[in-house]
Formats: C-alpha cells, structure tokens, sequence
C-alpha cells in the first residue's frame, strides 16, 4: 500500500513538472530565454603598444620580416628603457652617475656588444658632463624633465632590425645666486641608430650610434 502511494506520488510529480505543456513549444522557449553574447572585437594583430603615445603600427620590409608587433616590442623596450632612466642617478650629469644604474642598458646587449662598447652613452639619456657655466644642477627632483621618445623608422640591416629615433629630455638647473627657486632646463637632443637581433621572444642590441646637441637654457614650461 505504502509503495502504491509513493509510486502514484512520484507520477504526479513528474505530471507536475512538465505542466502539461506541448514538448515543441517548451523547447522553444527554453532557447528563447537563453541570452546571446555579443563577441568583443579584438584589436588588430599590428594594434601599436601603448609605451610611445601616437605611435602608428610599422609597415615595410623590417615589419613583414619580424611583424609589426615584434618591431613595435623592439622599440618599445628601447623607450621604455629611456623613461625608466629619468627616475635613477643616469639622469644626473654623466659624473655623478652611479655604475649600478647601467645594470639595465647591459642586459639588453649582446656579448659582442658588451666586448665593444665600454661607453654605453648612447643608450643612456644624455652626455652632458658639465652644466653651463652660471647654473648647477637642482638638488631636489626630478632631475630631468619633459622627456620624450620621437617616432621611430624601422629598417633592416641584414638578419638585423635597424630603429632610429630622436629622443628630447632637459636637465632641471638653478641659476647660481637665484635661491627664488626658480627652475631652467637644458634641452638635449639624442639622436640614435639602433641595431637590435632576436632574442627568444624578445631583443638585444648589438650596436648602435647616437649624437647630441644641447641647447640653450630657458625656463621650464608646463613645469607643476
């Protein structure tokens, strides 16, 4: 009697779930209540990387022989390279720059790199010695200002990838006998010729040349 009941119950249960609807049309609005996801557009493969504002995608041989992406990582790791320098000693007139600060350029070198070049200016930020006479460094920071990395051209060079920018920086100064605080720069101009080779997923310089032109000093605009 008990199994009877629980059998008769168990029925009515099942009757109940199903409501007594047609079987097409619950199919059918099982799939209507499902939400549709709408894909996210990816960016395009070439898509620049966001170290360089504006920076436009590469095109030309050295991009269809390394990819744009890999040509943009290139150039990404020598400006960023720059911009890491502006918060250490290699933003100090050459004189005062600690030794350890260069652990950075070295690693990005090739061994016949690090065999030919003792002097890595070129890769650091600026050359400049001494300031002009008059003026001395500030003491509080930053010690440079305004830095920015150029658009680059990309070329090949062999089996190697050439990139040659400009990059603009200035050197916070006070003027001797001024203590208003004011602040002045000394605009540098680096000009460089970088040749870099695959390493793995990423890149070493192998050699490079670079000038620089310093201008005149004047006060620091946009200075907050």
């Amino acid at each position: 009697m008990l199994r009877s009941t629980l059998a008769t119950a168990a029925v009515a249960l099942v009757l109940a779930g199903c409501g007594g609807e047609d079987p097409e049309s619950g199919a059918t609005s099982a799939v209507t209540s499902t939400p549709t996801a709408t894909p996210t557009p990816s960016p395009p493969a070439d898509a620049p990387l966001p170290c360089v504002p504006g920076a436009e995608p590469f095109t030309g041989p050295a991009a269809e022989e390394f990819g744009a992406e890999q040509v943009m990582a290139a150039y990404c790791m020598l400006a960023d390279l720059a911009l890491e320098q502006t918060r250490t000693s290699l933003a100090l007139p050459v004189p005062e720059q600690d030794g350890r600060d260069l652990r950075s350029v070295r690693v990005i070198l090739t061994d016949a790199a690090r065999r030919k070049h003792d002097d890595l200016t070129g890769l650091t930020l600026h050359d400049v010695s001494r300031v002009p006479r008059g003026y001395r460094r500030a003491d509080d920071l930053p010690h440079v200002f305004g830095t920015r990395v150029g658009p680059a051209t990309a070329d090949l060079d062999g089996q190697a990838l050439v990139l040659a920018f400009d990059l603009q920086t200035g050197l916070v100064l006070e003027e001797r006998g001024d203590d208003s605080g004011r602040h002045l720069l000394l605009p540098v101009t680096r000009s460089g010729r970088y040749v870099l080779v695959p390493d793995g997923d990423g890149w070493l310089v192998d050699d490079w040349r670079a000038s620089f032109e310093q201008g005149q000093v004047g006060l620091v605009s946009g200075w907050s």
